[in-house]
């Protein structure tokens, strides 16, 4: 049975297993929609799951975090992937609206290969800044 943010982070407290700022309670939705449910574990307190999803093989996994960067910027990071395939588009782009926002500008980072990290070989990743855009406009005409 899901349980709330709040109960979640309650829980994972009582056991030291997470330390959240306040600036990150309220940043991830209780409630998801979509068919998401929130399904904390120890040490990931906004883990949710696509429940919706009937196939195990194919259920979207997502994972929400919220540092300050090194930039000293707050971030939102949110990883997502699938067992034993990529996320398509279309559940980039579901991930984007639901943990991020439509509003919010959310980038993907190639990095170069010397700084690449893999931990889950269908992860993807989007991070969004909370302390303005991050990057440059890149827009020609009005678009990108």
């Amino acid at each position: 049975m899901p349980v709330t943010r709040r109960e979640a982070i309650e829980r994972l407290a009582e056991i030291g297993t997470c330390e959240i700022p306040d600036w990150v309670l309220g940043l991830f939705p209780e409630k998801p929609g979509c068919g998401f449910v929130l399904r904390p574990r120890p040490g990931f307190p906004y883990l949710y799951e696509h429940a919706a999803e009937q196939n195990p093989y194919r259920r979207l996994r997502v994972i929400c975090t919220a540092a300050v960067e090194a930039d000293g910027k707050r971030w939102i990071h949110v990883s997502f992937s699938k067992p034993r395939e990529a996320p398509s588009w279309a559940d980039a782009s579901r991930v984007k609206r639901v943990f991020i926002g439509d509003e919010r500008k959310a980038i993907q980072v190639h990095p170069p290969a010397s700084e690449y990290v893999n931990d889950h070989p269908f992860c993807l990743h989007w991070w969004s800044c909370l302390d303005g855009d991050g990057l440059p406009d890149f827009r020609h005409k009005g678009t990108v």
